[in-house]
């Protein structure tokens, strides 16, 4: 393992890397530096690797040469997810050759289901071999940590020469389990077996296509007027929630009369790849759910749509998912693919893509020709008015904890938590005064990292928290299920206790190119089939108030905490403190009095109500609906100064929701 920390390619290091320790000195820091710049949370191994590659130590070979897959007559370069294929490649030598000790590396994308190349047994998936009819050339072959590696022995290999890879030799490898158009077999070369390596931009790429229709998702706007007209977006999805499903059939709805106007029946054509959208229009006031059955010639799914609230009075709620990743870090498939799921499967309102600055197998802040193509995708998805995509990144300090970046301008700056300038929160805030930006610390309370507290957040660029994520819950330790290797006093409701006044958001920090509907998939726990039900999995969306699809409008709304989060489901939640909305001041009372109202996408198990640390249930029992209101006199009497309080709603079907808090105004 220690021979893949100190090189350029970091995929060989696990995403979910914690060598967390209580005593930093164990990891070469000093007792006395644990402070605000050296928290005891840090991971200094991370760190040592990350900070042991220098630009000025590659060598001119590596990275030399091209790679290209070697196909058959029949062939071509299209799999199906979880597939089963051997995968032959052609490596050529480039003009500075590969000296004896270098090492060529093929590695399969590392994060989401390749098969890891092995060099043991013939008959197991993953058998991978290395040769060459270079004359004099001995090529030394080994596996490891996802890796294949073809170390040249006798000789130097030559400007031109050969090597070819057979990846899954025998019995195949499998392929990703999620759908992309471009996967990579990364080629990476090490020309003078320093250990330093460096990937071919061009390595080679693979289409990886969705599997049979397994799953129907049907999501329409949460608010909307009394003759308004919108879109309903359907889609036939595979068993891991990708698109691209071919199955033809027709799709059947129906909805409450009177209360909505939508076709009852429509074709679903294989060149839609399984996604439509179908206009409808709403009627009158009330509450609506369309169900909808897809029917083909080989299965039959059915589903039911979000809650459709038609109202006059209630205000628009824009849905969001503010963290999520492509193959441009640690995630699957392009960021071009990445805006059109979020748009056209998971119906958003609000995108922002956050690929890491310094980690995957290359670098955004190495790499200017991926953030140029990241801010082009953004550029091309962001219609003001219908849709906001946002340009954005993950800060991902491996000391602080990680923050993502969003800009609401056309593009910003990408600035590094390896950089020396901006290498603590402090810093990052700093480099971003005065812009139109916001910063989110996540899964805060645990891994892979917890957040570093002890810089309190800005409150102009830092107002709001991520609450909920793929990761789990980072709110508190009574709550849903948590981040794993959440720590006390790193919780988010620990720093309410310490006066911080953080409104809540939820972001998918899905790496499954699936923004929105990260809570679907049963990699992230999603059991559809439970013997109690369906069971949504890990994710979260933030829910934004704002009449307007703008970045100015979304900006405002959310400095203001005019937000509240969710696991992933669209539950519409509104509530008052003394007629206030949450996220704002309210000023002191001796009888304060909140209401809330929650529709769900399940029935509501439990309502809590959080006040300065204290828990207090709303609803005694569960409603055996999803549907509750009501108004209620807040525990723990007066309201003064120092005070917050927030609701937390829990669903039968282990979704969750998280008002902002409410703070008490100073006098």
């Amino acid at each position: 393992m220690k021979a893949l920390l100190g090189i350029k390619t970091r995929a060989a290091l696990a995403f979910f890397m914690c060598a967390c320790a209580d005593d930093p000195a164990t990891l070469g820091v000093p007792a006395s530096r644990v402070d605000d710049l050296a928290p005891a949370t840090a991971i200094w191994e991370t760190v040592s690797s990350l900070n042991a590659y220098r630009p000025e130590l590659l060598d001119p070979s590596d990275g030399g040469g091209s790679a290209q897959l070697v196909l058959l007559p029949d062939e071509d370069a299209v799999i199906q997810v979880s597939s089963p294929r051997t995968w032959t490649i052609d490596f050529t030598v480039g003009p500075k050759g590969i000296q004896v000790g270098g090492v060529i590396h093929l590695m399969p994308e590392p994060f989401w289901g390749w098969t890891q190349p092995q060099t043991v047994n013939p008959q197991r998936l993953g058998f991978t071999t290395a040769s060459t009819e270079a004359e004099g050339v001995q090529l030394d072959s080994s596996a490891g940590g996802g890796l294949f590696l073809a170390k040249v022995e006798g000789r130097a290999l030559l400007p031109g020469e050969m090597v070819r890879f057979v990846y899954g030799e025998g019995s195949g490898a499998l392929s990703d389990r999620h759908s992309e158009a471009a996967a990579r077999l990364w080629i990476a070369v090490d020309g003078d077996g320093d250990g330093i390596r460096k990937v071919l931009k061009d390595s080679p790429r693979i289409r990886v296509i969705a599997g049979p229709a397994a799953m129907l998702v049907a999501i329409a706007p949460t608010v909307m007027r009394p003759g308004e007209k919108a879109i309903l977006h359907l889609s036939v999805l595979d068993a891991l929630a990708n698109r691209g499903v071919t199955e033809e059939g027709w799709l059947r709805l129906a909805e409450p009369e009177g209360f909505l106007k939508v076709q009852s029946e429509v074709k679903l054509e294989s060149a839609q790849g399984g996604v439509i959208q179908v206009p409808f229009q709403a009627l009158q006031a009330g509450t609506a759910r369309v169900q909808v059955r897809f029917v083909s010639n080989e299965i039959t799914l059915t589903c039911t749509s979000n809650p459709i609230l038609v109202s006059d009075t209630l205000e628009q709620v824009l849905w969001a998912d503010l963290h999520g990743h492509s193959g441009y870090s640690d995630g699957t498939g392009s960021p071009t693919d990445w805006f059109k799921y979020a748009r056209e499967v998971a119906g958003l309102d609000v995108a922002a893509l956050t690929d890491h600055d310094h980690w995957g197998v290359r670098f955004l802040d190495e790499s200017p020709d991926l953030w140029s193509e990241i801010n082009a995708s953004v550029a091309a998805a962001h219609e003001p008015g219908k849709f906001v995509a946002l340009s954005a990144y993950e800060w991902t300090s491996w000391i602080h904890g990680h923050r993502h970046v969003l800009h609401f301008a056309d593009e910003g700056p990408l600035l590094s938590s390896h950089d020396p300038r901006y290498e603590t929160p402090r810093q990052l805030w700093a480099g971003l005064s005065g812009l139109p930006a916001l910063t989110f610390a996540h899964h805060s309370s645990g891994a892979p990292i917890p957040t570093n507290w002890t810089f309190a957040a800005d409150p102009i660029l830092e107002p709001l928290t991520e609450v909920a994520s793929v990761h789990g819950s980072s709110e508190a330790a009574d709550g849903a299920p948590t981040v794993r290797g959440s720590r006390a006093g790193r919780f988010v409701r620990d720093q309410l206790d310490a006066g911080m006044q953080l409104g809540f958001v939820g972001s998918g920090d899905g790496h499954d190119g699936h923004p929105g509907l990260t809570h679907l998939s049963p990699l992230s726990g999603a059991r559809p089939r439970a013997a109690d039900g369906p069971q949504a999995g890990s994710g979260g969306l933030a829910a934004i108030f704002s009449n307007k699809r703008t970045r100015l409008a979304v900006l405002e709304a959310m400095r203001a905490r005019r937000t509240y989060a969710t696991s992933g489901p669209r539950i519409h939640v509104v509530a008052t403190l003394n007629g206030q909305v949450p996220g704002e001041l309210v000023k002191p009372h001796s009888d304060p009095k909140f209401t809330v109202a929650v529709t769900g996408t399940a029935d509501i198990k439990r309502i809590v109500l959080v006040r300065d640390g204290q828990v207090t249930d709303v609803n005694r029992e569960p409603t055996g609906e999803p549907f509750f209101s009501g108004s209620f006199a807040l525990p723990l009497g007066s309201w003064t100064a120092g005070s917050y309080a927030y609701l937390r709603i829990e669903q039968a079907d282990g979704a969750w929701a998280w008002t902002s808090p409410w703070f008490a105004q100073a006098h």
